[in-house]
Parts: C-alpha cells; sequence; structure tokens
C-alpha cells in the first residue's frame, strides 16, 4: 500500500463529520526506535470507520449546545475559535461525551495507527520521505504557533486519506497506557484494546509545537485522562454497522 486510495467516505448523521472507511487487516504495530514501541507486533483489525480529521469547534459547538456541556477554554479565545480549527484543551472524559452524543467512539490505539500507516510499515502517514511543512504542523513556537485548520495538509494523507495524523494536535485513543505485549507473547493479535486498567491512556500524532522526530505514526504517549492542553484534541471512530 503505497499510494493515498480513493477514500470511501460517509458522514455521521449527530455532528456532520466524515468518516473515512478503513477495510481492516494485518499491520505490524510499534518499532524499534523507543522502549515503548517496542516490540513490533503483528495486528489484526476488522473493518471500521475513523475521523477523516480531528472534531472541529464547530462540531463541538453543536454538542455544547444540544448538551449544555462546559466549553474549553480556548474554544472563544483569539486564535483559536475558528470553525474550522480542531477543538483543544479537551480531555479524556471530555472527548468521552462528545462521543457518546454523537453515536461514536475513540478509535483504539491499534486502530489510530493503522489508519495512519496502511500495511507497508511507513515510518510517516505519507510514506517514508522526511517530514517538511507541506506534509504536517510541528516546530511551532509556544508563544506564537496555533493549531491550523484541519486538513489544510492534504500532502499528508494516510494511505487510506485520513488527514491530520502527525502533527498540528495531539489525539486521545481509547486505550489504556500500557507496554506492548512481550517476545514470549507474540502471534497475531486480533482486534487489541491495550491493557484492562491503569492510570494513564494514550495520545498519537504528535502536535504543533513537538520537533518532526516526533511526527511517526509509532509515536506513543502516556497521559493523564484529565490533561487539558491547547494542543490535545481527539479524533472518533465508529462500528461497521
Amino acid at each position: 500500500m503505497s499510494e493515498v486510495h480513493k477514500p470511501r467516505l460517509m458522514t455521521n448523521p449527530k455532528d456532520n463529520g466524515v468518516l473515512v472507511y478503513i477495510p481492516g487487516g494485518e499491520f505490524t504495530m510499534g518499532s524499534e526506535r523507543y522502549s515503548n514501541e517496542r516490540p513490533p507486533h503483528r495486528v489484526k483489525l476488522g473493518a471500521y470507520w475513523i475521523g477523516r480529521t480531528e472534531v472541529t469547534n464547530a462540531m463541538y459547538r453543536h454538542f455544547i449546545s444540544e448538551t449544555r456541556s462546559a466549553a474549553p477554554a480556548t474554544l472563544n479565545a483569539d486564535n483559536f475559535k475558528a470553525d474550522d480549527q480542531p477543538v483543544v484543551n479537551v480531555n479524556y472524559v471530555d472527548a468521552l461525551g462528545y462521543c457518546k452524543w454523537a453515536g461514536v467512539r475513540l478509535p483504539s490505539e491499534a486502530e489510530w495507527e493503522f489508519a495512519a500507516r496502511g500495511t507497508d510499515s511507513r515510518r510517516f502517514p505519507w510514506g517514508n520521505a522526511e517530514p517538511d511543512l507541506s506534509r504536517a504542523v510541528y516546530g511551532l513556537r509556544r508563544t506564537t504557533g496555533f493549531p491550523a485548520p484541519v486538513g489544510s495538509k492534504p500532502k499528508g494523507a494516510s494511505p487510506f486519506g485520513v488527514l491530520d495524523m502527525a502533527g498540528n494536535v495531539l489525539e486521545w485513543c481509547a486505550d489504556w497506557a500500557g507496554p506492548y505485549p512481550s517476545d514470549e507473547e507474540s502471534g497475531i493479535s486480533p482486534n487489541p484494546t491495550g491493557p484492562p486498567q491503569g492510570a494513564k491512556r494514550m495520545m498519537r500524532g504528535s502536535c504543533l509545537y513537538y520537533t518532526a522526530t516526533t511526527l511517526s505514526a509509532t509515536e506513543r504517549y502516556y497521559t493523564l485522562p484529565a490533561m487539558k492542553r491547547p494542543y490535545c484534541g481527539f479524533r472518533v471512530a465508529r462500528n461497521i454497522d
């Protein structure tokens, strides 16, 4: 899978979010780069849908208007409030509340990585070429950099046509944080969902303030579920009906 295929899309009726069909399959998850990415291991996933981009401010405002949920601190702040920017300053529970309202869910970490990499073990969503600013939003100063509109780097699309999976904002995944299966537990893991419990959750995707070295599709972040930052957002997933 070396090329971006024309994506099969659907619109989620509750929030009008665009979802990309991921056909499922086998891939090697993880890498040899860092200890928390080891060991590389085989995973097999069934088909699912995933958000083509992160949830936007416009989508989150719709959620707030219907549920009277609290607004993130930056939702109406200058440089963060545009309708097409990703919503940020949401924690894990905020993301779950949105998903329940919209009839969707957070992607598992394995689903997230497969949507970003496909089956050819590429380093980045777009392939193995080194990052540049035509493919991802990264390396900005915290005092002057702000999230870009979703979908603003189409050259960074994954092999399935999923956008913004490297840089711009970090994204919550459903899993508790923990190490990958050891070599002794090797084999093909079907639809893994991470440890049964833990203290932290997984985030993926890097962000606008991090360096190019963090843009790998295997990069993992153990994160306290209560954390809210102006570079933390989420995308959704949905089961096949």
